[in-house]
């Protein structure tokens, strides 16, 4: 079936205004594979006659990042990471303390 003429496609991403003038973007950008949560990119387009044209290029630019996969995948910290990679490693004693050192 064809898709009726002047029929809205839903828009990818929010825009909102924060009481200070100023938008906030927020693109989905899939699950955190660390934490399995969804994972949102957020940013914040400065208040004055031009936010809402300057937050419309920041989504584009959001949406694209998450097209080509450029963007980051979880918000884990380094030192999560490398705690998570201690609980499976498999080494001498010694040299999981010199790691955890």
């Amino acid at each position: 079936m064809a898709p009726r003429a002047g029929a809205r496609k839903r828009t990818r991403g929010e825009i909102e205004t924060l009481p200070s003038g100023s938008c906030r973007v927020r693109v989905y950008a899939g699950v955190d594979p660390i934490s399995d949560k969804r994972h949102y990119l957020t940013e914040v387009a400065p208040p004055g006659p031009r936010a809402a044209k300057d937050a419309e290029k920041v989504r584009t630019r959001l949406l694209a990042e998450v097209d080509e996969r450029r963007n980051p995948r979880t918000k884990a910290t380094v030192g999560q990471l490398l705690d998570r990679y201690l609980e499976v490693l498999t080494v001498e004693d010694t040299t999981r303390q010199g790691y955890e050192g």
